[in-house]
């Protein structure tokens, strides 16, 4: 038996935050009885280059390719419940989590998982030097002691303080294996997991492929890779044009890709089907470095009052979606209401102008100025977000008919960490932030900034700060009230401004395919190729 206690007390960077929960299946609309290719491969297509295939370092990878390769404790199938993985049986409550692991599980390099393995490897998530991009986000934020028995075949997680969402979080983080966990340089270019593929060949910037393992036997309730029709070969493939996408599910060359606009219109139009799931599609963030005009809450008032919110979330959603409503737009999360109306400026151009003209700015040859300074904005985007050009665009519009001068800059996914968690060089930022659990953008907007955290707007908000810290360790309805709180705090000093849902639809073509309930992603062991 081993013990130990982890710390969890600081913020690591981040990259990037998960894709939000989807769930359902799905393949070609068609009559007749479906029949499926023998050891066929399936296609998916990824917007971008992940870079080195590690879901300890690498949202991206944690989000479009470590479903293959990597299980979890359990798993959660498209309905919302939650069935076996690594572990067989389990119990799980506010503070103590205990998993029975199932006999036999093997990694990829051939080593018979443990107990202990596992204990490890929530160890090295738990510890903030480590650095972990799930530490916050899957990882509880409280500490927690792991105790491993081998013999019993146990994993026990015992919280100091009670957490909302212990199932949600710990029980579904990817488990590295022995070799993988020492030796994480390996990652860049292969797999040591006990999922049901394995990389075996890595060509960064064009394709990832992943080759079944046919002895694989603990997968989600007992699922196996002896299905019928069950993929030999998973290639993920970098298209980043979302038309090229289409056209390759079209043609048969992709059986999977995120597809979006008139393209989506046209796959579902020819038949198609998708999996679907709502999403947060836009957030204006406003750099508060000193020196920098969002440090002014007067300038973030009077920018959001001249933008209609309304407005920019039918372009930013190209029509398709809606105003957001909270950090959050996982339809299954327990605490989702709507905390943005009556918290954010409302849309008054007069008033922004007012407002600046309050704060001690005046207009110089239609430009607001302060002393002797211009009131100038260089915006963001990123290239990954949905309506990113038409939304800065339409941003930088209403701005500049308001006085201020605004330069837009694009930001390729690279870039934009760059940007956002090394240089922090930007005033404001259009991104989506893709919640499935509210503490999951806590480390990104409390704690210091880059390069020391991840806040990388620099936001000081007490009352955020105060009204988390309670959320996290409460439980029912009390946290749910104190989380919602929290987002208030947000928005009423504009902090943060929640502008757009919309429902992400990943098309397929001669296949069939689950979701479960956190990724916008197929189950491995739910993947058909049909002829």
């Amino acid at each position: 038996m081993r013990i130990s206690k982890i710390s969890m007390a600081a913020s690591t960077v981040v990259v990037a935050l998960l894709a939000t929960a989807c769930a359902g299946e799905g393949a070609d609309k068609s009559d007749g009885p479906v029949e499926y290719e023998t050891d066929g491969t399936f296609t998916f297509a990824m917007t971008g280059d992940p870079g080195a295939v590690n879901p300890y370092t690498n949202y991206q990878v944690l989000s479009e390719m470590s479903f293959l390769a990597y299980d979890s404790l359990v798993y959660k199938t498209p309905d919302g419940e939650f069935v076996s993985g690594l572990a067989k049986d389990w119990e799980v409550g506010s503070d103590l989590a205990t998993f029975t692991l199932n006999e036999g599980v093997t990694c990829s390099d051939g080593h018979e998982l443990t107990a202990t393995d596992v204990g490890d490897a929530l160890e090295y998530l738990g510890d903030p030097a480590n650095g972990s991009v799930l530490y916050g986000s899957l990882v509880p934020s409280v500490p927690y002691t792991v105790t491993a028995d081998d013999e019993a075949g146990t994993v026990e997680v015992a919280l100091d303080e009670p957490f909302p969402f212990l199932a949600e979080t710990i029980a579904r983080v990817p488990i590295l294996c022995p070799a993988a966990l020492e030796e994480q340089d390996r990652l860049d270019r292969e797999s040591i997991g006990t999922g049901p593929f394995t990389l075996t060949e890595a060509v960064p910037g064009d394709h990832y492929t992943f080759t079944r393992r046919d002895d694989y036997a603990w997968g989600p309730d007992g699922a196996t890779t002896e299905a019928e029709g069950l993929a030999k070969t998973v290639t993920i493939r970098v298209v980043p044009n979302e038309t090229t996408a289409a056209n390759l599910l079209l043609s048969g060359e992709v059986n999977m890709a995120f597809v979006s606009g008139a393209d989506s219109q046209r796959l579902d139009a020819q038949g198609l089907s998708s999996l679907d799931a709502r999403v947060t599609n836009g957030e204006l963030w406003f750099n508060q470095r000193e020196g920098r005009p969002g440090s002014d809450e007067a300038v973030r008032r009077a920018l959001v009052a001249a933008l209609d919110l309304d407005e920019l979330a039918s372009v930013s959603t190209a029509g398709e979606g809606d105003r957001a409503t909270g950090m959050v737009a996982n339809v299954d999360y327990p605490c989702r209401e709507d905390t943005v109306e009556g918290h954010l400026p409302a849309f008054d151009a007069d008033d922004a102008a007012a407002v600046l003209e309050e704060a001690g700015w005046a207009l110089d040859d239609g430009v607001w100025a302060k002393d002797g300074e211009p009131l100038e904005v260089n915006l963001h985007f990123t290239t990954e977000t949905e309506g990113g050009v038409a939304s800065s665009e339409l941003i930088a519009e209403r701005w500049k008919e308001l006085g201020v001068d605004v330069e837009i800059s694009s930001d390729s996914p690279n870039a934009s960490n760059s940007v956002m968690f090394e240089s922090g060089d930007f005033d404001a930022y259009w991104v989506g932030f893709n919640l499935t659990l509210p503490h999951q953008i806590v480390p990104f907007v409390t704690g210091e900034a880059p390069p020391n955290g991840t806040n990388f707007a620099a936001i000081e908000n007490a009352d955020y700060a105060q009204l988390t810290g309670d959320a996290i360790r409460t439980v029912g309805d009390e946290s749910c009230e104190l989380w919602n709180q929290a987002e208030h705090s947000l928005f009423d000093r504009v902090d943060v401004v929640p502008v757009s849902e919309s429902v992400r639809s990943y098309f397929l073509s001669g296949a069939e395919a689950e979701t479960d309930g956190r990724l916008q992603l197929p189950i491995p062991t739910s993947i058909r190729v049909v002829k």
